[in-house]
């Protein structure tokens, strides 16, 4: 069903008047059981009043005073009378002698002759001697009543209506404004600008949450579409060279005049390069399934310290190779934690790696395990070695980022973004750090379902 303007103020007008209604109706039901019960109770005590009466002043003192109360302006709709054994009455209001009066107990009876149409509810009393009391109520008095309420109810009714189509039209007004910025905004994201945010206000309605919620999506997809415009360029960037130099390979290989031992050599050369852009791909494999969170379903609860270790014992024979020392730092006791173990230890491999290969001879590379927080634990890796400027130590976790001093090493890039792919599959992050001299770079990770 497609929604229309008016819709919202037709409906809460329509839903205000039936509850109204409906509420009015409850009112009169119960209004009127209570105002029957009341009139019952009037009825029996003046019943009861006008028989004790009867009993200490006699039949004639009954008499006297039911035409003394007929003389007077009753506002309360009751008339009183006495009769004689006959059915003739004898004293009070005038109106009762034309009622069918029951032989004892209530009836409701019709007054003969009345226009409009007059409704009595008497109630009948047998005395000593074969008098008959006789309490009639006229019920036009309640319809009176009734009638005045729903007059009034009438008015109420009207401005229940009108408040409510007024609210509603307001209301619907501020939704449609507030419904039409967020899809301007998504308009102009569909044209291209991806830099369009929702307005929102700090603490405001579901609205402010929903364009908060709609502001950090949007921030989500513009990071992911400016990720992927810089893999692209960076994957034809960096792919060009292994690729040419695998052609030339090939090329070499298959030339007519060239001896077995330069073929062989080429095509080894074709082979490491293969195995140089498949690396490369399989490396940006494994960050895309850790930022899409892919990797999820392989978590299961593991020792960091022993992942670590195991891991620094597999890398010390590569440091004593490159004349550095290797030193571990970690509890003796298990720091258990949920983890991708294969990811991890990729992620803590790349970072023994760059410290082996980046330091130099001579340096100390220190791995440190530690539990900062209950379900929240650090590994770091450190070096003495020349380090990275400060101002480059946020660029180095980009995808192909090298810097100068890296190119002539062998590399795609990818691994720091691999390890920061990593920290954020974990719900920590990847933090690089002077250590004067040298860097720290500190995988931080926390259990991803706290």
């Amino acid at each position: 069903m497609r929604l229309k303007p008016w819709i919202w103020p037709a409906a809460a007008a329509l839903v205000a008047l039936a509850a109204v209604v409906f509420g009015l109706f409850l009112v009169d039901r119960l209004g009127e059981r209570a105002i029957a019960r009341q009139q019952t109770a009037m009825a029996d005590a003046a019943r009861d009043y006008f028989v004790a009466f009867a009993r200490d002043e006699g039949v004639r003192g009954l008499a006297a005073a039911l035409n003394r109360h007929a003389q007077q302006e009753s506002a309360d709709g009751f008339r009183y009378a006495l009769e004689d054994h006959a059915g003739h009455m004898i004293a009070g209001a005038d109106v009762v002698s034309s009622l069918d009066a029951p032989d004892a107990g209530w009836r409701t009876v019709v007054e003969p002759d009345s226009s409009p149409l007059r409704l009595w509810r008497v109630l009948a009393q047998p005395l000593s001697g074969g008098y008959t009391l006789i309490v009639a109520e006229d019920l036009s008095a309640r319809d009176a009543l009734r009638k005045a309420v729903f007059r009034g109810s009438e008015l109420a009714v009207a401005l229940a209506a009108f408040g409510a189509a007024a609210g509603g039209m307001g209301l619907n007004a501020m939704l449609m404004r507030r419904t039409r910025t967020i899809a301007h905004t998504a308009e102009r994201i569909a044209a291209g600008d991806l830099s369009a945010r929702a307005p929102v206000r700090t603490g405001g309605d579901v609205f402010d949450d929903l364009g908060h919620a709609m502001n950090r999506m949007l921030t989500r997809i513009e990071e992911l579409m400016s990720g992927m415009r810089t893999v692209t360029d960076s994957i034809a960037h960096d792919l060009r060279s292994p690729l040419t130099r695998l052609k030339g390979a090939l090329m070499r290989a298959s030339e007519p005049g060239a001896s077995e031992t330069a073929r062989a050599q080429a095509l080894d050369d074709a082979n490491a390069e293969a195995d140089q852009v498949l690396a490369m791909l399989n490396a940006l494999l494994d960050i895309a399934h850790a930022e899409s969170g892919l990797s999820l379903e392989n978590m299961q609860r593991i020792d960091i310290a022993g992942l670590v270790l195991g891991m620094a014992d597999l890398f010390g024979p590569v440091a004593e190779d490159a004349g550095q020392m290797l030193v571990t730092d970690a509890p003796s006791i298990p720091v258990l934690a949920r983890a991708h173990p294969a990811l991890l230890r990729q992620a803590v491999g790349n970072l023994l790696h760059n410290a082996v290969i980046h330091a130099g001879p001579g340096a100390m590379v220190t791995v440190k395990v530690e539990e900062t927080a209950p379900g929240c634990t650090r590994i770091s890796v450190a070096d003495d070695g020349p380090g990275v400027p400060s101002e480059h130590l946020g660029r180095v976790q980009e995808r192909f980022v090298r810097l100068e001093a890296a190119r002539t090493t062998a590399g795609s890039g990818l691994g720091l973004a691999l390890v920061a792919a990593c920290a954020k599959l974990h719900g920590g992050r990847l933090v690089l750090g002077d250590n004067h001299p040298g860097l720290v770079a500190a995988l931080e990770l926390a259990d991803p379902r706290s």
